[in-house]
Protein backbone atom coordinates (compact mmCIF):
# COMPACT_ATOMS: atom_id res chain seq x y z
CA UNK A 1 0.00 0.00 0.00
CA UNK A 2 0.93 3.24 -0.60
CA UNK A 3 1.65 6.49 1.76
CA UNK A 4 -1.41 9.15 1.43
CA UNK A 5 -0.75 12.51 -0.76
CA UNK A 6 2.64 14.55 0.63
CA UNK A 7 1.75 17.78 1.62
CA UNK A 8 3.50 20.58 -0.62
CA UNK A 9 5.01 21.84 3.21
CA UNK A 10 6.34 18.45 3.56
CA UNK A 11 8.62 18.08 0.63
CA UNK A 12 9.07 22.04 1.46
CA UNK A 13 10.55 21.24 4.72
CA UNK A 14 12.71 18.85 3.64
CA UNK A 15 15.58 21.35 2.18
CA UNK A 16 15.15 25.17 2.38
CA UNK A 17 17.73 25.65 -0.33
CA UNK A 18 16.37 27.69 -3.48
CA UNK A 19 17.40 30.71 -1.38
CA UNK A 20 20.98 29.74 -1.04
CA UNK A 21 23.04 29.80 -4.55
CA UNK A 22 26.38 27.93 -2.20
CA UNK A 23 24.34 24.68 -2.09
CA UNK A 24 23.76 23.93 -5.38
CA UNK A 25 27.81 24.79 -6.46
CA UNK A 26 28.92 21.41 -6.36
CA UNK A 27 29.57 20.11 -9.64
CA UNK A 28 29.77 16.24 -9.83
CA UNK A 29 30.77 16.34 -13.55
CA UNK A 30 33.72 17.62 -13.38
CA UNK A 31 36.60 16.85 -16.62
CA UNK A 32 36.48 13.58 -17.18
CA UNK A 33 40.37 12.98 -16.99
CA UNK A 34 41.68 9.53 -17.00
CA UNK A 35 43.28 8.27 -13.51
CA UNK A 36 44.99 5.09 -11.99
CA UNK A 37 43.07 2.78 -9.81
CA UNK A 38 42.66 4.78 -6.27
CA UNK A 39 45.73 3.49 -3.51
CA UNK A 40 43.69 3.95 -0.38
CA UNK A 41 47.32 4.25 1.22
CA UNK A 42 47.39 7.75 -0.51
CA UNK A 43 44.66 8.87 1.75
CA UNK A 44 45.29 6.89 5.15
CA UNK A 45 45.86 9.76 7.54
CA UNK A 46 47.62 7.82 10.00
CA UNK A 47 50.46 7.54 6.76
CA UNK A 48 49.57 11.09 4.91
CA UNK A 49 47.69 13.13 7.85
CA UNK A 50 45.52 16.01 6.67
CA UNK A 51 47.55 16.00 2.94
CA UNK A 52 45.75 12.92 2.87
CA UNK A 53 42.30 13.89 3.44
CA UNK A 54 42.86 16.78 0.82
CA UNK A 55 43.97 14.27 -1.87
CA UNK A 56 41.13 12.56 -1.03
CA UNK A 57 38.48 15.55 -1.20
CA UNK A 58 39.70 16.58 -4.60
CA UNK A 59 40.07 13.18 -5.75
CA UNK A 60 36.23 12.60 -5.28
CA UNK A 61 36.24 15.64 -7.86
CA UNK A 62 36.85 13.72 -10.70
CA UNK A 63 33.85 11.17 -11.66
CA UNK A 64 36.91 8.70 -12.72
CA UNK A 65 38.04 8.24 -9.61
CA UNK A 66 34.27 7.47 -8.18
CA UNK A 67 33.99 5.17 -10.76
CA UNK A 68 37.11 3.35 -10.91
CA UNK A 69 36.21 2.93 -6.39
CA UNK A 70 32.71 1.48 -7.78
CA UNK A 71 34.98 -0.68 -9.54
CA UNK A 72 36.97 -2.06 -6.75
CA UNK A 73 34.93 -2.37 -3.44
CA UNK A 74 37.56 -3.59 -1.85
CA UNK A 75 39.44 -0.16 -2.07
CA UNK A 76 36.61 1.49 -1.20
CA UNK A 77 36.00 0.02 1.75
CA UNK A 78 39.45 0.32 2.95
CA UNK A 79 39.21 3.94 2.79
CA UNK A 80 35.47 3.97 4.74
CA UNK A 81 37.61 2.21 7.48
CA UNK A 82 40.00 4.83 7.69
CA UNK A 83 37.94 7.41 7.51
CA UNK A 84 35.80 6.38 10.50
CA UNK A 85 38.62 5.46 12.25
CA UNK A 86 39.81 9.33 11.53
CA UNK A 87 36.73 10.89 12.86
CA UNK A 88 35.81 8.68 15.86
CA UNK A 89 39.34 9.04 17.21
CA UNK A 90 39.58 11.78 19.95
CA UNK A 91 43.35 11.99 19.42
CA UNK A 92 43.01 13.50 15.91
CA UNK A 93 42.50 17.44 15.49
CA UNK A 94 38.88 18.26 15.29
CA UNK A 95 39.29 20.02 11.88
CA UNK A 96 40.48 16.84 10.82
CA UNK A 97 37.96 14.72 12.57
CA UNK A 98 35.15 17.05 11.10
CA UNK A 99 36.93 16.69 7.71
CA UNK A 100 36.93 12.54 7.70
CA UNK A 101 32.91 12.49 8.79
CA UNK A 102 32.47 14.52 5.52
CA UNK A 103 34.38 12.65 3.16
CA UNK A 104 33.41 9.26 4.97
CA UNK A 105 30.10 10.53 3.88
CA UNK A 106 30.98 11.58 0.33
CA UNK A 107 32.35 8.55 -0.25
CA UNK A 108 29.42 6.22 0.75
CA UNK A 109 27.03 8.86 -1.54
CA UNK A 110 29.01 8.79 -4.36
CA UNK A 111 30.01 5.14 -4.81
CA UNK A 112 26.06 4.11 -4.08
CA UNK A 113 24.43 6.47 -6.14
CA UNK A 114 23.09 8.12 -2.69
CA UNK A 115 24.23 11.59 -4.15
CA UNK A 116 22.10 10.68 -7.06
CA UNK A 117 19.77 10.59 -4.95
CA UNK A 118 19.65 13.57 -3.05
CA UNK A 119 20.82 15.72 -6.45
CA UNK A 120 17.11 14.59 -7.51
CA UNK A 121 15.82 15.48 -4.34
CA UNK A 122 16.95 18.78 -4.58
CA UNK A 123 15.73 19.08 -8.36
CA UNK A 124 12.22 18.29 -6.93
CA UNK A 125 12.34 20.46 -3.86
CA UNK A 126 13.25 23.67 -5.68
CA UNK A 127 11.09 22.79 -8.98
CA UNK A 128 7.67 22.09 -6.90
CA UNK A 129 7.07 19.50 -8.90
CA UNK A 130 6.23 16.55 -5.59
CA UNK A 131 3.32 18.63 -4.66
CA UNK A 132 0.12 16.69 -4.26
CA UNK A 133 2.40 13.51 -4.90
CA UNK A 134 2.40 10.48 -3.11
CA UNK A 135 6.00 8.79 -2.00
CA UNK A 136 5.75 6.36 -4.19
CA UNK A 137 5.44 9.10 -6.61
CA UNK A 138 7.66 10.33 -5.84
CA UNK A 139 10.43 7.33 -4.99
CA UNK A 140 9.61 6.71 -8.40
CA UNK A 141 10.91 10.38 -9.53
CA UNK A 142 14.08 10.35 -7.39
CA UNK A 143 15.42 6.53 -7.67
CA UNK A 144 17.88 6.69 -10.15
CA UNK A 145 16.40 3.88 -12.75
CA UNK A 146 19.54 1.56 -12.91
CA UNK A 147 18.72 1.32 -8.72
CA UNK A 148 14.96 1.22 -9.23
CA UNK A 149 15.18 -1.69 -11.46
CA UNK A 150 17.74 -3.80 -9.12
CA UNK A 151 17.76 -4.98 -5.46
CA UNK A 152 20.81 -5.09 -4.94
CA UNK A 153 21.69 -1.57 -6.02
CA UNK A 154 18.72 -0.02 -4.26
CA UNK A 155 19.93 -1.82 -0.88
CA UNK A 156 23.31 -0.68 -1.51
CA UNK A 157 22.25 3.06 -2.00
CA UNK A 158 19.83 2.97 1.10
CA UNK A 159 22.94 1.62 3.23
CA UNK A 160 25.26 4.31 1.61
CA UNK A 161 22.42 6.84 3.09
CA UNK A 162 22.33 5.53 6.12
CA UNK A 163 26.32 5.20 6.52
CA UNK A 164 26.66 9.04 5.65
CA UNK A 165 23.46 10.14 7.88
CA UNK A 166 25.64 8.53 10.99
CA UNK A 167 28.65 10.43 10.08
CA UNK A 168 26.78 13.82 9.79
CA UNK A 169 25.32 12.70 13.30
CA UNK A 170 28.86 12.78 13.99
CA UNK A 171 29.79 16.24 12.69
CA UNK A 172 27.00 17.72 13.84
CA UNK A 173 27.34 16.81 17.35
CA UNK A 174 31.06 18.83 17.05
CA UNK A 175 29.38 21.66 15.55
CA UNK A 176 28.86 23.54 19.29
CA UNK A 177 27.95 25.78 19.83
CA UNK A 178 26.18 26.91 16.83
CA UNK A 179 26.92 28.87 14.99
CA UNK A 180 30.56 27.07 15.38
CA UNK A 181 32.93 27.98 12.80
CA UNK A 182 32.74 25.98 9.13
CA UNK A 183 35.73 23.42 9.42
CA UNK A 184 38.64 24.14 6.96
CA UNK A 185 37.72 21.74 3.61
CA UNK A 186 34.14 21.20 4.37
CA UNK A 187 31.57 22.58 2.53
CA UNK A 188 29.03 22.55 4.54
CA UNK A 189 26.16 23.94 2.24
CA UNK A 190 26.97 20.70 0.47
CA UNK A 191 26.95 19.05 3.87
CA UNK A 192 23.76 20.37 4.69
CA UNK A 193 21.98 19.23 1.55
CA UNK A 194 23.00 15.98 1.87
CA UNK A 195 22.76 15.53 5.38
CA UNK A 196 19.24 16.64 5.30
CA UNK A 197 18.48 13.83 2.78
CA UNK A 198 20.06 11.16 4.53
CA UNK A 199 18.34 12.02 7.66
CA UNK A 200 15.34 11.95 6.32
CA UNK A 201 16.59 8.06 5.15
CA UNK A 202 17.07 7.35 8.21
CA UNK A 203 14.08 8.20 9.52
CA UNK A 204 11.94 6.57 6.84
CA UNK A 205 13.89 3.31 7.95
CA UNK A 206 12.81 3.75 11.22
CA UNK A 207 9.44 4.17 10.68
CA UNK A 208 8.66 1.45 8.61
CA UNK A 209 10.18 -1.07 10.54
CA UNK A 210 11.61 -4.21 10.82
CA UNK A 211 15.36 -3.67 10.12
CA UNK A 212 17.16 -1.89 7.87
CA UNK A 213 16.77 -4.78 5.34
CA UNK A 214 13.22 -5.07 6.13
CA UNK A 215 12.48 -1.24 5.46
CA UNK A 216 14.64 -1.53 2.04
CA UNK A 217 12.79 -4.30 1.02
CA UNK A 218 9.57 -2.77 1.46
CA UNK A 219 10.59 0.50 0.29
CA UNK A 220 12.00 -1.17 -2.65
CA UNK A 221 8.38 -3.25 -3.23
CA UNK A 222 6.60 0.07 -3.17
CA UNK A 223 8.79 1.51 -5.57
CA UNK A 224 8.20 -1.26 -8.33
CA UNK A 225 4.55 -1.23 -7.24
CA UNK A 226 4.92 -4.40 -5.68
CA UNK A 227 2.48 -5.56 -2.61
CA UNK A 228 4.19 -3.85 0.59
CA UNK A 229 3.99 -3.40 4.35
CA UNK A 230 5.34 0.42 4.13
CA UNK A 231 2.70 2.42 6.84
CA UNK A 232 0.25 4.55 5.17
CA UNK A 233 1.58 7.75 6.84
CA UNK A 234 4.28 9.21 8.47
CA UNK A 235 5.72 11.86 10.34
CA UNK A 236 7.59 15.02 9.29
CA UNK A 237 11.15 14.28 10.87
CA UNK A 238 12.59 17.74 10.66
CA UNK A 239 9.60 19.01 13.35
CA UNK A 240 9.37 15.20 15.53
CA UNK A 241 12.77 13.73 15.97
CA UNK A 242 13.39 9.97 15.64
CA UNK A 243 12.36 8.50 18.43
CA UNK A 244 15.14 6.39 19.57
CA UNK A 245 17.47 9.26 19.81
CA UNK A 246 15.43 11.36 21.98
CA UNK A 247 16.17 14.48 19.86
CA UNK A 248 20.01 14.42 19.57
CA UNK A 249 19.74 13.65 15.59
CA UNK A 250 17.80 16.44 14.50
CA UNK A 251 19.74 18.83 17.13
CA UNK A 252 22.75 17.77 15.09
CA UNK A 253 21.18 18.02 11.37
CA UNK A 254 20.34 21.93 13.14
CA UNK A 255 24.02 22.10 13.91
CA UNK A 256 24.96 21.52 10.43
CA UNK A 257 22.65 24.12 8.72
CA UNK A 258 23.82 26.40 11.60
CA UNK A 259 27.04 26.23 10.26
CA UNK A 260 26.12 26.47 6.72
CA UNK A 261 24.29 29.64 7.44
CA UNK A 262 21.43 28.15 6.27
CA UNK A 263 17.60 28.28 7.73
CA UNK A 264 16.69 24.30 9.60
CA UNK A 265 13.98 22.59 7.32
CA UNK A 266 10.89 22.96 10.25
Amino acid sequence: MGFRAVKACTLASLLLLAGCSAFFGVNLLKGLDKVPAPNPAQYDYSQNGTAGLMKLDADLSSPAVVSALKADPGATSTIESDLQATYTNPAVPLADQQLAAALYSDVNLKTTSGDTFVNNVVNVVVSGTGSGQTIQQLLQGIVPPDVASDPVAFAAMVNGLLNAASAYQTLGATLVPAPAPVPPGVNMGDAAQKAAVAYMMQSMVYQIGGGTANATQQMYLLLNNQPNSVPTSTIDPFSTPIAPYNGTNLQNIKNIFSSAGATMPS
